[in-house]
């Protein structure tokens, strides 16, 4: 027994090394932090308490994730590298976890195939590699199920009293958690109730059952004020993406093959499928879903309620996403992701032929460790394109000089202050999706214009010139200049990316129209319109480019 246990830490110990080098490997990148790590940094580096409470109450996010960031930011470093291994950390605290969830659930060698499939997941290492909560969510999602499962098997209370906690946890580190604690807290407590004579009495007693959740509801009462500003806000964040079918299915790939696909917008069509496509993500989709399938025929109650709980929770997600409260990205369900995974080794288990049940899963991990071996743009490789250290490498290599004018499109100045030192030498101005009501529409009322944009302003996308555009740039930087000064503009090219003529066959067509961002039409019209802006009495001194961000340098002569 000693040799197999053993045998058995000695295996998950080669995975755990495993994933290590592969989250290790590249944490150093070039580009930097992108906007919603930045956002993260930003948050948690607040010095004052009261600053750290109000830009936490304007985020999407509950503040645990936030909180753990400042207190790991006041014991290691602030460089980008330290601010990415607390990512990786938990990433690998969830390959533990995930051990001896599968273990709990039936035996080691289930354990270890949950721990190995964590370790080579792309979803996972993708969200290791980022400054965002995703990494401790399935941290904590993978350890909440891990209790939910002793609950239900032994109906122990102490159990329980864990299980609750992680619910708190949860609740605290992600928005929507709620909902799936909702519902796993739900199906859990009418399993206790149907299957032991205890947890009958329990639940029927008030004072009892207030003993056991209290930590829920004091977790709940404490996160309300977010939860209530994150329901009720008005964000833009919703306008740029719209709902198709095919993110359900993104979602899905994502978690069971190596390409991730839907991690901030996928397509609305498969476009452009090939043998890549077909080897990398339809063939190992296909064998998760089989592998699903034959999971959920186990007659299982326990398993039952877990994909239960899963199916809940998601099927609320979608009632967001339709109702235009949420875009379908893979990583806002990641709370499933853990039951998933215990359902496909388990699925696969459920073969009786050994043979085939070996190659099953050989035959799937070498798809996943092929493409993350040798694929240039696997998940450890990935470079972020919107990472906020490139657009400041374009201006440091510019012509750029003190006193010449910088205009950030898209993003206010301040995602950028983390590596832009020398930015007071310069005369800077930003038109942000937080601030281009008044350039772009001549609106002051910024929510009225995000709401009610695309009602507002079709006729502007049919016009050119943009007369608000150009006066803007004429009043606030054009007539300041003089011969030989220069002006760059930064552009984000993945927002910014419609010509003229594109945006007025777009507005002349109402299905086209519905269905295209208005942030994207936007900031193509700012672009088009700050171009021709500086047009008359500039030539261009230089364009360049690094991933999405261009920078378009004019001279005045």
């Amino acid at each position: 027994m000693a040799a197999m246990k053993n045998k058995t830490f000695f295996k998950l110990f080669i995975i755990l090394v495993l994933a290590s080098v592969i989250r290790f490997c590249s944490l150093n990148t070039s580009e930097g932090l992108w906007n919603d790590e930045y956002v993260a940094w930003l948050i948690a580096s607040k010095k004052s308490f009261s600053e750290f409470i109000n830009i936490i109450s304007k985020n999407c996010h509950t503040p645990l994730y936030y909180l753990l960031l400042k207190l790991w930011l006041n014991v290691f470093p602030d460089s980008d590298i330290s601010l990415r291994v607390s990512s990786v950390i938990t990433s690998l605290l969830t390959v533990i976890a995930m051990f001896f969830l599968g273990k709990e659930y039936k035996d080691e060698k289930t354990g270890l195939l949950c721990a190995l499939f964590c370790s080579l997941s792309s979803f996972y290492i993708y969200f290791a590699r980022e400054v965002r909560p995703y990494s401790l969510l399935s941290l904590i999602t993978a350890l909440l199920i891990f209790y939910c499962i002793k609950t239900l098997k032994s109906g122990r209370k102490r159990f329980f009293s864990l299980f609750i906690i992680l619910n708190a946890l949860l609740c605290s580190a992600h928005t929507l958690g709620v909902i799936f604690s909702f519902f796993i807290i739900l199906y859990t407590s009418v399993y206790l109730y149907k299957n032991f004579e205890e947890w009958k009495i329990i639940i029927k007693n008030v004072k009892k059952i207030f003993m056991y959740i209290f930590p829920l509801l004091v977790i709940l009462i404490l996160i309300s004020p977010f939860i209530f500003s994150i329901t009720f806000s008005k964000s833009l964040s919703q306008f740029w993406s719209n709902f198709s079918y095919f993110k359900i299915l993104f979602s899905f790939t994502d978690y069971f093959s190596p390409i991730q696909i839907n991690i901030t917008n996928s397509p609305d069509t498969l476009k452009n499928i090939n043998y890549m496509f077909i080897f990398f993500v339809i063939l190992p989709s296909a064998m998760a879903f089989f592998a699903i399938l034959k999971g959920c025929l186990i007659k299982d109650k326990i398993l039952k309620l877990l994909l239960l709980s899963c199916v809940s929770f998601f099927s609320v997600i979608l009632i967001f996403v339709a109702a235009g409260k949420l875009i379908l990205l893979t990583k806002y369900s990641c709370e499933i992701y853990p039951v998933l995974i215990l359902t496909f080794v388990c699925g696969v288990m459920t073969l009786k032929n050994k043979i085939v049940q070996n190659a099953f899963f050989i035959i799937y991990f070498s798809i996943a460790s092929f493409y993350l071996y040798f694929s240039p743009i696997s998940a450890p490789k990935l470079v972020h394109p919107e990472g906020n250290r490139l657009p400041v490498i374009l201006i440091q290599q510019s012509r750029l000089k003190p006193g010449d004018y910088i205009i950030f499109t898209y993003y206010d100045t301040d995602k950028f202050e983390r590596y832009f030192k020398n930015k007071n030498d310069f005369n800077i101005f930003s038109i942000s999706k937080f601030n281009f009501n008044k350039p772009v529409y001549g609106n002051k009322n910024y929510y009225e214009t995000i709401s009610e944009g695309k009602i507002l302003y079709r006729d502007k996308f049919k016009e050119f010139p943009n007369k608000n555009i150009v006066d803007w740039a004429d009043a606030n930087i054009i007539k300041q200049m003089k011969k030989g000064d220069k002006a760059g503009i930064i552009y984000l090219n993945g927002v910014s990316f419609f010509t003229n003529e594109k945006l007025n066959e777009i507005a002349l067509d109402d299905k086209k129209y519905k269905k295209t961002s208005f942030v994207f039409m936007t900031f193509s019209m700012l672009k088009n319109n700050l171009m021709y802006a500086f047009k008359d009495d500039f030539k261009i001194d230089s364009i360049t480019q690094s991933g999405s961000w261009i920078l378009i340098v004019y001279e005045k002569y």
